[in-house]
C-alpha cells in the first residue's frame, strides 16, 4: 500500500521574542551585555510517522501538544526547521471556528472563496450551494456577515463546505469541538459513511469515543513530542493510564 503522508525527525521551533529588533535594542543588548538572539520553544520535537492512503488516523493530546501545528506542517501552512513532510497526493485542512474564512463576508461569500481555496471551481459551489447550507441549517443566515455568526454556525459552514472538496487527504482540526449535539451526530453519520472509502484521514480532536470509533490507528503527542502511534485501542489505553497518573 503507498503512503500519504510521512514525516521523518519533523521537528518544528517557535521563537518567544516579542519585541521588534531595532539598532537601539542591538546596541542596548550589547552595552548591558544581553544575551544575542531570541528564546524558542519546539512546537514538534522528532515525529516520525507514516499514514498509508486510505487510513483514518486520530491526533489526540492536551491543548498546546503540538497538533494543529502538526497538521499546519503537513499542509504545507509551517516550514518545518527539522526533518522533513512527504505528501503523496492532494491535501485539505480544515479547522474548527471557521479559520480561513473572511469575517467581513458573507456566508455565501464564504462558500465560494472556501471552496476555490481548495481547488473546486464556481460551477461545482455553485451546484453544491444549497446543500452545503442546508446541511449547515444557515438558510437563514446566508447574507449576514460569518462575524456575525457564532463559533458552532462557522464550524458548521466550513465543515459542510469541507465535505464537498474532492481531496485525498483530508486534515481536520478540532472540527467537532465547537458544535452542538445535533451538529456532532450529523459529523458521525458522514464519517460512518466514509469508514471504508479511499480518503486519507488525520483528525485532531480531544472526542475520544470519535476516535475510537472511526479512526484505525491514533497519533498521540504531549507537549510536542510523539508518545505513541499504532492501533488505536493500544495508544487510547495508554494516554488515559498516563492522564490518571498526571492528575
Amino acid at each position: 500500500m503507498a503512503y500519504a503522508v510521512t514525516t521523518t525527525n519533523l521537528c518544528k521551533r517557535f521563537s518567544l521574542q516579542r519585541e521588534r529588533t531595532t539598532l537601539f535594542r542591538v546596541l542596548q543588548n550589547r552595552l548591558l551585555g544581553r544575551a544575542r538572539g531570541s528564546s524558542s520553544f519546539y512546537a514538534l520535537r522528532d515525529i516520525s510517522i507514516t499514514v498509508q492512503q486510505g487510513e483514518k488516523i486520530g491526533v489526540i493530546g492536551d491543548n498546546g501538544s503540538g497538533k494543529t501545528t502538526l497538521l499546519k506542517c503537513i499542509a504545507g501552512l509551517h516550514v518545518p526547521n527539522e526533518g522533513q513532510v512527504l505528501v503523496n497526493g492532494s491535501i485539505g485542512l480544515s479547522s474548527g471556528f471557521g479559520i480561513g474564512m473572511v469575517p467581513e463576508l458573507t456566508a455565501r461569500e464564504n462558500v465560494f472563496l472556501y471552496g476555490a481555496v481548495y481547488g473546486m471551481d464556481r460551477r461545482e459551489i455553485q451546484e453544491a450551494f444549497s446543500e452545503i447550507i442546508d446541511w449547515a441549517e444557515l438558510q437563514d443566515f446566508v447574507a449576514a456577515p460569518l462575524k456575525t455568526l457564532s463559533s458552532g454556525m462557522k464550524t458548521r459552514l466550513a465543515f459542510s463546505v469541507a465535505r464537498h472538496v474532492d481531496t485525498d487527504i483530508l486534515l481536520l482540526d478540532e472540527a467537532l469541538t465547537a458544535g452542538d449535539r445535533r451538529f456532532k451526530q450529523k459529523c458521525q453519520d458522514y464519517f460512518a459513511a466514509l469508514r471504508q472509502s479511499s480518503k486519507t484521514f488525520l483528525v485532531a480532536t480531544h472526542d475520544l469515543d470519535f476516535v475510537e470509533t472511526f479512526c484505525a490507528k491514533t497519533l498521540w503527542l504531549h507537549r510536542g513530542q510523539q508518545m505513541a502511534f499504532g492501533e488505536t485501542q493500544d495508544v487510547l489505553q495508554r494516554y488515559t493510564e498516563f492522564e490518571v497518573i498526571a492528575s
